[in-house]
């Protein structure tokens, strides 16, 4: 991030030291909104990334419920002519499709909140730029007051590297806050698996098989 990620690394004393010796304020903030830019440029294309994945998914939820019930007829119909193996292979591909019918709603909607996140992300970020863009007019204005009222350096005036070491504080504060964010982010899109969790999975889905072929079996002996 240019200056930013160079004054960010240096110790606080050192930080000081450099924005102390800044003559002009305004070119902090320059940097600044340079850098403000890109990031609305990178949460834009996040969004229309997010979008894309969101109508993706949706229709890959379609097939996958469409899949499973094709495979629900297959069971029904192989229970009704008494094939029970059949029956059973046809259960276990519509669970499956179920199954990843359930994760690819479940990844839809983090997506889908993900999307909304960014949006307000972005908003914020365009009304920061609209803020600090005053506040770059204001001290402009500020520092041209000065040059005309005072014969005194710039690096000594009270526009300098007071005024510009708050700003950066407030700068950083800001930082610190989307980095978290970023890094909370991160952790929501995180997915671990074990062993012990797959076993665990497929004797539930044996037990539904068993459960959903001893319903059709019962159903067909009934008629």
């Amino acid at each position: 991030m240019g200056i930013l990620h160079r004054v960010f690394s240096m110790t606080k004393a050192a930080a000081n030291e450099v924005l102390d010796k800044i003559e002009n304020p305004v070119m902090m903030l320059n940097h600044y909104l340079r850098d403000l830019d890109e990031e609305i440029a990178k949460v834009e294309r996040s969004i229309a990334q997010q979008h894309a994945q969101t109508r993706f998914l949706q229709t890959k939820l379609g097939e996958l419920h469409g899949q499973a019930s094709y495979y629900d007829q297959k069971a029904e119909q192989a229970a009704t002519a008494g094939r029970e193996a059949e029956t059973r292979t046809a259960l276990e591909a519509k669970l499956l499709y179920l199954e990843q019918a359930e994760e690819t709603a479940r990844l839809h909607h983090i997506a889908e909140q993900a999307a909304i996140e960014l949006t307000g992300r972005l908003e914020s970020l365009k009304e920061e730029k609209v803020r600090l863009q005053g506040k770059r007019n204001e001290l402009i204005t500020r520092v041209r007051q000065a040059e005309g009222t005072s014969s005194s350096s710039q690096t000594n005036s009270p526009y300098g590297g007071s005024t510009a070491a708050q700003g950066f504080d407030r700068i950083e504060q800001k930082v610190m806050e989307w980095e978290a964010g970023r890094e909370l982010a991160k952790g929501s899109y995180s997915v671990y698996s074990s062993g012990n969790g797959y076993e665990q999975q497929q004797e539930q889905r044996n037990a539904r098989v068993d459960e959903e072929l001893n319903r059709l079996l019962q159903k067909n002996s009934s008629n």
